[in-house]
C-alpha cells in the first residue's frame, strides 16, 4: 500500500511539473471563435470562391463608394468576378517590319478585368491580363494581339511599381509600355535581341530570350505591346510576346520561344498583375486627430500611400483583420499561430510559455528558470542536483504526513 501510494504521488508531482515546464501555449477559454466578417452588414463577402472584403463590395450600399464596386456574374460556372476596370484589345495584321508596316486592325473590343483577389492588409487588388503578342507566318505577314488596360479612368487604383514588371518573351523582342502617369505620357522599353537560342537558360531571367523593365509610380493606364525586329528565324521562333506581370510569377522557359501562340494557350486565363489602391480623396490626419472616415476599427491607423495621393487603413500591430470595418481589427493569438505555424516562430519569438495578451504575447520562462523567454536567455534558478533534492525532501514530508511516519523519513 505504501509504494503504491508512493507512485501515485511521484506520479502527480510529475504531471505537475510538466505542466509547468512544458513550452505549449495556453489554451483559451472559448474555442476557435466563429469566422470574423470581412463585408458589411448583410452584405454578400464571395463571388464563387473568391472573397469580396469591405470597402470593396458587389451591391449598391456594399462598397465604400462606386470605385471599389465588383462585378459577380453568377451565369457562369464557376462565378466570374469582374472588376469595373476596362480593358481593349486591338487585333489585326501587317505586313513589313514594325518599322515601316503596312497593316490593319480588324478588331477593337473592350470587356471588363477579371478579379483574382483582394489584399486588404496589403491594400493591393490582383486582376487577370492577357499576354500581347506578334506572331509571323513567313518572313512579312505578321499577326497581333495588342491589350490596353484604363484603371476605371479614376486614381483608385494605380499600377504597383514595386510589384510589377514588363516582360518581354521572343527570340528577337522589344518590349514596350506606354500610358498615362499623373496625366503625362509615359513609356519603358526592355529589349532581348541574340542569335544563339542554345545560350538561353530556363528559370530568372536574364536577357536572353527574356527582358524585363521596371514601371513607373503613379500608372493609371497602359498599353503592352511589342516591336518584332528582323527576324530570320522566323520557322522556328515565330512570336514575341510582351506582358505587365507580378515580379517575379513568370519563370523563363526555353519552350515558350518556340512554336505558335505558345503564352497565348498557357496563360489563356491571363497572367497576375498587382494595383494599389487608396482613398484618394484626402491624406493622414495630423498625429491626435480623429481617424479619416474609411478606419473605422478602433485598433486601426492611417497610413499615407506610398503610390499616388491618399491613404490607407492598417491594423495595429498585435491585431489582425479588416480595418475598414467597426470592429474589424481583432488580437492576434500569437500563441496559437506559433504552434499552428512554425513558420511564424521567427516572428514571434518564445522559448517557454506563451500567453496571449491583448495585442500582444507574453513569454516567460519555464519552472524553475529566470531571464527573457523571449531573447531565449532562460537559465537555472538552481541547479538540477539542488531541484532533485528539494522535490524529494518535499515527498519525503508528502508521505510521512500521510502515514503519520514523519521521523520515518528524517
Amino acid at each position: 500500500m505504501l509504494i503504491m501510494l508512493l507512485h501515485l504521488h511521484l506520479a502527480a508531482v510529475t504531471a505537475l511539473l510538466a505542466m509547468a515546464m512544458s513550452p505549449a501555449t495556453a489554451v483559451a477559454a472559448d474555442q476557435q471563435s466563429a469566422r470574423r466578417p470581412i463585408a458589411l452588414p448583410g452584405c454578400p463577402d464571395k463571388c464563387g470562391n473568391i472573397s469580396i472584403p469591405y470597402p470593396f463590395g458587389i451591391k449598391e450600399g456594399c462598397y465604400f463608394d462606386i470605385n471599389f464596386s465588383v462585378i459577380c456574374n453568377l451565369s457562369t460556372t464557376p462565378p466570374a468576378t469582374a472588376t469595373g476596370m476596362l480593358m481593349q484589345k486591338s487585333s489585326g495584321y501587317y505586313f513589313g517590319n514594325q518599322q515601316d508596316p503596312v497593316g490593319v486592325r480588324t478588331d477593337k473590343s473592350w470587356w471588363t478585368v477579371d478579379l483574382i483577389d483582394i489584399d486588404v492588409a496589403r491594400g493591393e487588388v490582383r486582376v487577370a491580363v492577357p499576354v500581347s503578342s506578334d506572331c509571323s507566318t513567313n518572313e512579312s505577314y505578321h499577326e497581333f494581339n495588342i491589350f490596353a488596360l484604363s484603371l476605371n479612368f479614376s486614381t483608385t487604383f494605380l499600377f504597383s511599381p514595386s510589384r510589377n514588371v514588363l516582360m518581354g518573351v521572343g527570340q528577337s523582342v522589344s518590349s514596350r509600355i506606354s500610358g498615362l502617369m499623373s496625366g503625362t505620357n509615359y513609356s519603358a522599353t526592355c529589349s532581348s535581341l541574340f542569335d544563339r537560342p542554345e545560350k538561353a537558360q530556363n528559370g530568372t531571367c536574364t536577357g536572353l530570350g527574356c527582358c524585363e523593365a521596371e514601371l513607373a509610380p503613379e500608372l493609371g493606364m497602359i498599353t503592352v505591346g511589342m516591336r518584332t525586329e528582323s527576324n530570320s528565324m522566323w520557322k522556328t521562333f515565330p512570336c514575341t510576346y510582351s506582358m505587365a506581370v507580378e515580379r517575379s510569377w513568370y519563370n523563363f522557359s526555353l519552350q515558350d520561344l518556340y512554336g505558335y501562340g505558345v503564352l497565348d494557350r498557357k496563360f489563356a486565363g491571363g497572367v497576375p498583375l498587382v494595383l494599389d489602391f487608396a482613398i484618394r480623396n484626402e491624406s493622414c490626419p495630423s498625429e491626435g486627430k480623429p481617424l479619416p472616415t474609411a478606419c473605422r476599427s478602433s485598433n486601426s491607423f492611417c497610413v499615407n500611400a506610398t503610390n499616388g495621393q491618399g491613404y490607407v487603413c492598417k491594423c495595429q500591430e498585435g491585431y489582425e483583420g479588416n480595418p475598414y470595418l467597426p470592429d474589424g481589427c481583432q488580437d492576434i493569438d500569437e500563441c496559437k499561430l506559433r504552434d499552428e505555424q512554425p513558420t511564424l516562430q521567427d516572428q514571434y519569438r518564445c522559448y517557454g510559455i506563451c500567453k496571449n495578451t491583448v495585442g500582444s504575447y507574453d513569454c516567460r520562462c519555464r519552472f524553475g528558470m529566470k531571464g527573457d523567454a523571449k531573447t531565449g536567455t532562460c537559465t537555472q534558478v538552481f541547479p538540477l542536483s539542488a531541484m532533485v533534492a528539494t522535490i524529494g525532501k518535499q515527498l519525503r514530508h508528502l508521505i510521512g504526513s500521510e502515514f503519520g511516519m514523519d521521523d520515518v523519513f528524517q
